[in-house]
Protein backbone atom coordinates (compact mmCIF):
# COMPACT_ATOMS: atom_id res chain seq x y z
CA UNK A 1 0.00 0.00 0.00
CA UNK A 2 2.93 2.58 1.17
CA UNK A 3 4.88 1.68 -2.48
CA UNK A 4 1.27 2.94 -4.46
CA UNK A 5 0.87 5.75 -2.42
CA UNK A 6 4.38 6.80 -3.50
CA UNK A 7 4.29 5.98 -6.90
CA UNK A 8 1.10 8.07 -7.33
CA UNK A 9 2.82 10.70 -4.93
CA UNK A 10 5.79 10.82 -7.62
CA UNK A 11 3.55 10.90 -10.42
CA UNK A 12 1.54 14.18 -9.29
CA UNK A 13 4.89 15.87 -8.36
CA UNK A 14 6.12 15.36 -11.26
CA UNK A 15 2.92 16.13 -13.51
CA UNK A 16 3.41 19.72 -11.32
CA UNK A 17 6.74 20.23 -12.14
CA UNK A 18 6.64 20.04 -16.07
CA UNK A 19 3.04 21.72 -15.49
CA UNK A 20 5.64 24.92 -14.18
CA UNK A 21 7.73 24.75 -17.75
CA UNK A 22 6.90 26.73 -19.84
CA UNK A 23 8.64 27.23 -23.14
CA UNK A 24 10.54 30.04 -23.70
CA UNK A 25 10.03 31.54 -27.82
CA UNK A 26 12.09 34.77 -28.07
CA UNK A 27 11.32 37.27 -29.96
CA UNK A 28 12.60 36.99 -33.04
CA UNK A 29 10.93 34.06 -33.19
CA UNK A 30 7.24 34.95 -32.12
CA UNK A 31 7.23 38.49 -32.98
CA UNK A 32 4.87 38.78 -36.28
CA UNK A 33 7.50 40.62 -38.89
CA UNK A 34 9.59 39.43 -42.08
CA UNK A 35 13.36 39.17 -40.91
CA UNK A 36 16.04 39.43 -43.44
CA UNK A 37 18.28 36.31 -43.52
CA UNK A 38 21.82 36.61 -45.14
CA UNK A 39 23.69 33.51 -46.21
CA UNK A 40 26.99 33.60 -47.35
CA UNK A 41 30.32 35.17 -46.22
CA UNK A 42 33.15 37.40 -48.48
CA UNK A 43 35.55 34.84 -50.43
CA UNK A 44 38.70 37.12 -49.85
CA UNK A 45 40.64 33.43 -51.97
CA UNK A 46 40.50 33.35 -56.07
CA UNK A 47 36.38 32.07 -56.30
CA UNK A 48 32.98 33.77 -56.36
CA UNK A 49 31.45 35.35 -53.52
CA UNK A 50 27.85 34.24 -53.02
CA UNK A 51 24.77 35.31 -50.76
CA UNK A 52 21.78 34.36 -50.22
CA UNK A 53 18.99 37.12 -49.04
CA UNK A 54 15.51 35.68 -48.21
CA UNK A 55 12.62 36.92 -45.82
CA UNK A 56 10.84 34.70 -43.48
CA UNK A 57 7.80 35.19 -41.42
CA UNK A 58 8.26 33.27 -38.78
CA UNK A 59 11.96 31.51 -37.76
CA UNK A 60 10.07 28.48 -36.28
CA UNK A 61 8.40 27.86 -40.06
CA UNK A 62 10.42 28.16 -42.70
CA UNK A 63 7.63 27.34 -44.96
CA UNK A 64 7.25 31.16 -45.38
CA UNK A 65 10.92 31.85 -46.42
CA UNK A 66 10.31 34.40 -49.55
CA UNK A 67 13.73 35.03 -51.55
CA UNK A 68 14.61 39.52 -51.34
CA UNK A 69 14.79 40.49 -54.99
CA UNK A 70 15.76 43.17 -56.93
CA UNK A 71 18.39 44.58 -54.16
CA UNK A 72 21.82 46.41 -54.37
CA UNK A 73 24.44 44.04 -52.59
CA UNK A 74 27.92 45.80 -52.38
CA UNK A 75 30.90 44.26 -50.44
CA UNK A 76 33.15 47.71 -49.27
CA UNK A 77 36.37 48.03 -47.43
CA UNK A 78 36.83 50.43 -44.38
CA UNK A 79 38.70 52.63 -46.98
CA UNK A 80 35.35 53.14 -49.08
CA UNK A 81 35.91 51.07 -52.21
CA UNK A 82 32.91 48.68 -53.42
CA UNK A 83 32.57 46.13 -55.39
CA UNK A 84 29.21 44.89 -56.55
CA UNK A 85 27.60 41.37 -56.29
CA UNK A 86 25.30 40.59 -59.54
CA UNK A 87 22.38 39.40 -59.08
CA UNK A 88 21.29 35.62 -59.96
CA UNK A 89 18.04 35.38 -59.47
CA UNK A 90 15.69 33.50 -56.58
CA UNK A 91 17.47 36.01 -54.05
CA UNK A 92 21.26 35.25 -54.96
CA UNK A 93 23.68 37.83 -55.45
CA UNK A 94 27.19 36.83 -56.49
CA UNK A 95 30.67 38.18 -57.69
CA UNK A 96 33.70 36.70 -59.69
CA UNK A 97 36.71 36.95 -57.34
CA UNK A 98 37.20 39.95 -55.44
CA UNK A 99 40.44 42.57 -55.24
CA UNK A 100 40.97 42.16 -51.85
CA UNK A 101 43.49 43.90 -49.41
CA UNK A 102 44.01 41.62 -46.89
CA UNK A 103 45.02 44.00 -44.54
CA UNK A 104 42.00 45.85 -44.42
CA UNK A 105 38.70 45.37 -43.28
CA UNK A 106 35.25 44.38 -45.17
CA UNK A 107 31.94 44.62 -45.13
CA UNK A 108 28.31 43.85 -46.65
CA UNK A 109 25.76 46.32 -47.66
CA UNK A 110 22.54 45.77 -48.25
CA UNK A 111 19.98 48.17 -50.00
CA UNK A 112 16.20 46.17 -50.49
CA UNK A 113 14.20 47.32 -53.18
CA UNK A 114 11.87 49.17 -50.49
CA UNK A 115 14.99 51.25 -49.50
CA UNK A 116 15.74 49.67 -46.05
CA UNK A 117 19.61 50.05 -45.83
CA UNK A 118 21.25 46.82 -43.82
CA UNK A 119 24.95 46.92 -43.13
CA UNK A 120 27.06 44.01 -41.43
CA UNK A 121 30.30 45.18 -38.66
CA UNK A 122 33.63 45.44 -40.46
CA UNK A 123 35.62 42.53 -40.30
CA UNK A 124 38.94 41.02 -40.76
CA UNK A 125 40.17 39.04 -43.83
CA UNK A 126 40.99 35.65 -42.72
CA UNK A 127 43.67 33.31 -44.02
CA UNK A 128 42.09 29.68 -43.97
CA UNK A 129 44.79 27.14 -43.22
CA UNK A 130 44.59 23.73 -45.67
CA UNK A 131 43.04 20.52 -44.52
CA UNK A 132 45.75 18.24 -43.13
CA UNK A 133 43.85 15.30 -43.86
CA UNK A 134 40.43 13.93 -44.55
CA UNK A 135 39.88 10.34 -44.05
CA UNK A 136 37.25 7.42 -42.98
CA UNK A 137 36.65 3.96 -41.09
CA UNK A 138 34.09 1.39 -40.99
CA UNK A 139 33.13 0.19 -37.56
CA UNK A 140 29.83 -1.25 -38.89
CA UNK A 141 28.82 2.61 -40.79
CA UNK A 142 30.95 4.84 -42.46
CA UNK A 143 32.57 7.93 -40.15
CA UNK A 144 34.17 10.79 -42.37
CA UNK A 145 36.86 12.98 -40.48
CA UNK A 146 38.45 15.81 -41.31
CA UNK A 147 42.12 17.15 -39.59
CA UNK A 148 43.92 20.60 -39.51
CA UNK A 149 46.14 23.04 -37.73
CA UNK A 150 47.53 26.35 -38.22
CA UNK A 151 51.59 26.50 -37.63
CA UNK A 152 50.90 30.30 -37.41
CA UNK A 153 48.55 30.10 -34.64
CA UNK A 154 46.44 33.08 -35.96
CA UNK A 155 43.32 30.33 -36.55
CA UNK A 156 41.72 28.64 -33.65
CA UNK A 157 38.11 28.22 -34.74
CA UNK A 158 36.49 26.30 -37.67
CA UNK A 159 33.46 25.79 -39.64
CA UNK A 160 33.27 23.15 -42.18
CA UNK A 161 30.32 22.15 -44.89
CA UNK A 162 30.68 19.32 -47.93
CA UNK A 163 29.17 18.20 -50.97
CA UNK A 164 28.97 14.50 -51.55
CA UNK A 165 28.47 12.74 -54.93
CA UNK A 166 27.64 9.07 -55.43
CA UNK A 167 27.68 6.42 -58.29
CA UNK A 168 25.22 3.79 -58.63
CA UNK A 169 23.81 1.16 -60.41
CA UNK A 170 20.15 -0.09 -61.00
CA UNK A 171 19.34 -3.63 -59.88
CA UNK A 172 18.72 -4.30 -63.73
CA UNK A 173 21.65 -3.64 -66.44
CA UNK A 174 19.14 -3.36 -68.96
CA UNK A 175 19.04 -2.16 -72.39
CA UNK A 176 16.11 -3.34 -73.55
CA UNK A 177 13.20 -0.25 -74.71
CA UNK A 178 9.72 -0.26 -75.10
CA UNK A 179 7.94 1.52 -77.71
CA UNK A 180 4.53 2.64 -76.88
CA UNK A 181 3.18 4.13 -79.98
CA UNK A 182 4.02 1.11 -82.45
CA UNK A 183 3.74 -1.56 -79.54
CA UNK A 184 7.20 -3.00 -79.75
CA UNK A 185 11.00 -3.91 -77.84
CA UNK A 186 14.11 -2.41 -78.97
CA UNK A 187 17.35 -2.60 -78.05
CA UNK A 188 18.72 0.44 -76.35
CA UNK A 189 21.47 2.60 -78.21
CA UNK A 190 23.98 3.01 -76.04
CA UNK A 191 24.28 6.55 -75.04
CA UNK A 192 20.24 5.70 -73.95
CA UNK A 193 21.10 3.16 -71.39
CA UNK A 194 19.90 4.30 -67.77
CA UNK A 195 21.98 1.88 -65.63
CA UNK A 196 24.31 4.03 -64.58
CA UNK A 197 23.95 7.61 -62.78
CA UNK A 198 25.64 10.00 -60.45
CA UNK A 199 23.56 11.89 -57.39
CA UNK A 200 24.79 14.61 -54.97
CA UNK A 201 23.58 15.93 -51.68
CA UNK A 202 24.88 19.57 -50.01
CA UNK A 203 26.09 19.17 -46.12
CA UNK A 204 22.79 20.12 -43.94
CA UNK A 205 24.51 19.89 -40.24
CA UNK A 206 26.37 22.71 -38.93
CA UNK A 207 30.01 21.45 -38.26
CA UNK A 208 32.42 23.84 -36.42
CA UNK A 209 35.36 23.01 -34.33
CA UNK A 210 38.02 24.58 -31.92
CA UNK A 211 41.19 24.41 -30.63
CA UNK A 212 41.56 27.07 -28.25
CA UNK A 213 41.26 25.04 -25.11
CA UNK A 214 44.03 22.38 -26.42
CA UNK A 215 47.35 22.68 -26.05
CA UNK A 216 48.59 22.40 -29.35
CA UNK A 217 46.69 24.34 -32.20
CA UNK A 218 45.58 21.13 -33.55
CA UNK A 219 42.16 19.22 -34.55
CA UNK A 220 42.46 15.87 -34.94
CA UNK A 221 39.66 13.93 -36.52
CA UNK A 222 36.97 15.52 -36.35
CA UNK A 223 33.87 13.60 -37.15
CA UNK A 224 31.99 15.58 -40.17
CA UNK A 225 29.09 12.84 -41.25
CA UNK A 226 28.54 9.20 -41.00
CA UNK A 227 27.59 6.81 -44.33
CA UNK A 228 24.56 4.04 -42.72
CA UNK A 229 25.57 0.75 -43.56
CA UNK A 230 24.26 -0.50 -46.59
CA UNK A 231 23.26 3.29 -48.16
CA UNK A 232 22.97 3.31 -52.02
CA UNK A 233 25.88 6.27 -51.10
CA UNK A 234 28.56 3.57 -51.18
CA UNK A 235 26.77 1.26 -53.49
CA UNK A 236 29.13 1.19 -56.23
CA UNK A 237 31.48 4.84 -55.30
CA UNK A 238 31.38 7.84 -53.30
CA UNK A 239 32.89 11.00 -53.57
CA UNK A 240 33.22 13.89 -50.59
CA UNK A 241 35.07 17.40 -51.20
CA UNK A 242 34.91 19.79 -47.86
CA UNK A 243 35.27 23.06 -47.50
CA UNK A 244 37.18 24.83 -44.67
CA UNK A 245 36.48 28.37 -43.35
CA UNK A 246 38.32 29.78 -40.36
CA UNK A 247 35.97 31.53 -38.02
CA UNK A 248 36.70 34.82 -35.74
CA UNK A 249 35.74 34.13 -31.95
CA UNK A 250 32.42 36.03 -32.86
CA UNK A 251 31.42 34.16 -35.85
CA UNK A 252 32.28 30.82 -33.75
CA UNK A 253 30.00 31.86 -31.24
CA UNK A 254 27.03 33.06 -33.79
CA UNK A 255 27.71 29.26 -35.45
CA UNK A 256 27.74 27.79 -31.90
CA UNK A 257 24.70 29.29 -31.00
CA UNK A 258 22.98 28.28 -34.15
CA UNK A 259 23.63 24.65 -33.61
CA UNK A 260 22.64 24.54 -30.18
CA UNK A 261 19.28 26.23 -30.84
CA UNK A 262 18.89 23.22 -33.77
CA UNK A 263 19.86 20.44 -31.50
CA UNK A 264 18.05 21.55 -28.43
CA UNK A 265 14.72 22.62 -29.72
CA UNK A 266 11.74 20.52 -29.06
CA UNK A 267 12.91 18.60 -25.76
CA UNK A 268 11.58 20.21 -22.36
CA UNK A 269 14.27 19.22 -20.74
CA UNK A 270 16.75 21.16 -23.14
CA UNK A 271 18.28 24.25 -22.84
CA UNK A 272 16.09 27.33 -23.98
CA UNK A 273 16.60 28.70 -27.33
CA UNK A 274 18.61 31.87 -26.99
CA UNK A 275 17.80 35.07 -29.57
CA UNK A 276 20.42 34.41 -32.32
CA UNK A 277 21.84 38.09 -33.33
CA UNK A 278 24.85 38.19 -35.81
CA UNK A 279 26.43 41.42 -37.02
CA UNK A 280 24.17 42.55 -39.65
CA UNK A 281 22.02 45.77 -38.38
CA UNK A 282 19.48 47.29 -39.71
CA UNK A 283 21.03 50.92 -40.40
CA UNK A 284 16.87 52.74 -40.64
CA UNK A 285 15.47 50.76 -38.21
CA UNK A 286 17.71 49.46 -35.75
CA UNK A 287 14.73 47.22 -34.17
CA UNK A 288 14.45 45.70 -37.64
CA UNK A 289 16.11 42.05 -36.68
CA UNK A 290 18.38 40.10 -39.40
CA UNK A 291 19.76 37.05 -39.38
CA UNK A 292 22.94 36.14 -40.43
CA UNK A 293 26.50 36.64 -39.67
CA UNK A 294 29.12 37.95 -42.40
CA UNK A 295 33.23 36.77 -42.46
CA UNK A 296 36.13 37.40 -44.97
CA UNK A 297 38.27 34.08 -45.24
CA UNK A 298 40.12 32.02 -47.88
CA UNK A 299 38.83 28.90 -48.39
CA UNK A 300 40.78 25.59 -48.06
CA UNK A 301 39.48 22.09 -49.50
CA UNK A 302 39.77 18.43 -50.11
CA UNK A 303 38.29 15.58 -51.67
CA UNK A 304 38.18 11.80 -51.30
CA UNK A 305 36.75 8.76 -52.97
CA UNK A 306 35.50 5.41 -50.99
CA UNK A 307 34.76 2.73 -53.49
CA UNK A 308 32.18 0.12 -52.51
CA UNK A 309 35.30 -2.82 -53.14
CA UNK A 310 37.27 -1.18 -49.70
CA UNK A 311 34.40 -1.72 -47.57
CA UNK A 312 34.86 -4.89 -45.08
CA UNK A 313 31.45 -5.09 -45.59
CA UNK A 314 27.98 -3.56 -46.66
CA UNK A 315 24.63 -5.04 -46.05
CA UNK A 316 22.34 -4.03 -49.35
CA UNK A 317 19.14 -2.43 -48.01
CA UNK A 318 15.65 -4.67 -48.72
CA UNK A 319 13.89 -1.91 -50.27
CA UNK A 320 15.20 -3.09 -54.04
CA UNK A 321 14.76 -6.55 -53.58
CA UNK A 322 11.33 -6.22 -52.32
CA UNK A 323 10.69 -3.66 -55.14
CA UNK A 324 12.72 -4.73 -57.55
CA UNK A 325 11.21 -8.54 -57.73
CA UNK A 326 10.09 -9.53 -61.50
CA UNK A 327 7.10 -10.45 -63.72
CA UNK A 328 8.23 -13.19 -66.07
CA UNK A 329 6.02 -12.84 -68.93
CA UNK A 330 5.17 -14.03 -72.39
CA UNK A 331 7.25 -12.13 -74.70
CA UNK A 332 3.89 -11.67 -77.76
CA UNK A 333 2.08 -10.25 -74.40
CA UNK A 334 4.50 -7.52 -73.44
CA UNK A 335 2.62 -4.78 -75.00
CA UNK A 336 -0.04 -5.85 -72.93
CA UNK A 337 1.59 -6.13 -69.23
CA UNK A 338 3.61 -2.69 -70.06
CA UNK A 339 0.81 -0.29 -71.38
CA UNK A 340 -1.59 -2.13 -68.80
CA UNK A 341 1.00 -1.03 -65.78
CA UNK A 342 3.15 1.91 -67.48
CA UNK A 343 4.98 1.60 -63.88
CA UNK A 344 6.92 -1.00 -65.23
CA UNK A 345 9.74 -1.92 -68.25
CA UNK A 346 11.51 -4.61 -69.37
CA UNK A 347 14.25 -5.84 -67.59
CA UNK A 348 15.70 -8.55 -69.57
CA UNK A 349 15.39 -11.70 -71.87
CA UNK A 350 15.09 -15.43 -70.50
CA UNK A 351 16.24 -17.60 -73.13
CA UNK A 352 14.62 -21.05 -73.44
CA UNK A 353 11.84 -20.90 -71.41
CA UNK A 354 8.28 -20.06 -72.69
CA UNK A 355 8.36 -16.98 -70.82
CA UNK A 356 11.31 -15.37 -72.34
CA UNK A 357 10.52 -11.75 -71.07
CA UNK A 358 11.10 -10.43 -67.08
CA UNK A 359 9.59 -6.64 -65.86
CA UNK A 360 10.13 -4.89 -63.40
CA UNK A 361 9.09 -1.29 -62.03
CA UNK A 362 11.26 1.37 -63.88
CA UNK A 363 13.19 2.36 -61.05
CA UNK A 364 14.80 -0.94 -61.09
CA UNK A 365 16.16 -0.22 -64.63
CA UNK A 366 16.00 3.02 -65.07
CA UNK A 367 18.58 5.15 -62.56
CA UNK A 368 17.21 8.40 -63.14
CA UNK A 369 13.75 7.85 -61.10
CA UNK A 370 16.28 7.83 -58.28
CA UNK A 371 17.10 11.76 -58.58
CA UNK A 372 20.63 11.14 -60.00
CA UNK A 373 21.94 12.07 -63.81
CA UNK A 374 23.68 10.13 -66.17
CA UNK A 375 26.33 12.61 -66.96
CA UNK A 376 29.27 11.83 -65.33
CA UNK A 377 31.20 14.57 -63.03
CA UNK A 378 34.03 16.28 -64.36
CA UNK A 379 36.44 14.86 -61.23
CA UNK A 380 34.97 11.74 -61.74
Amino acid sequence: MKKKLFILVFIIASLAISSCREAYLPPALTTPSNFLVVEGFINTGPDSTIFKLTRTKNLGDTTFEIPEMFASVTIESKSGAKQFLASQGNGIYASGPLIINTGETYRLNILTSSGSLYESDFVPVLQTPPIDSLTWKQYIDVSIFVSTHDATSNTRFYRWDFDETWEYLTFYDSNIGYDYVNDSLYFLDSSKILTRCWSSARSTDISIGASDNLSQNIISQFPLTKILDGSNKISYRYSIRVKQYALSPPAFEYWQLLKKNGKDLGSIFGTQPADIIGNIKCIDNPADRVIGFVSASTVTDKRIFIKNSELSTWTPRDYFKTTCTPKIIPLDSAGFYLQQDTSYAPAYFISGTPTPLAIAKKVCVDCTRQGGITKKPSYW
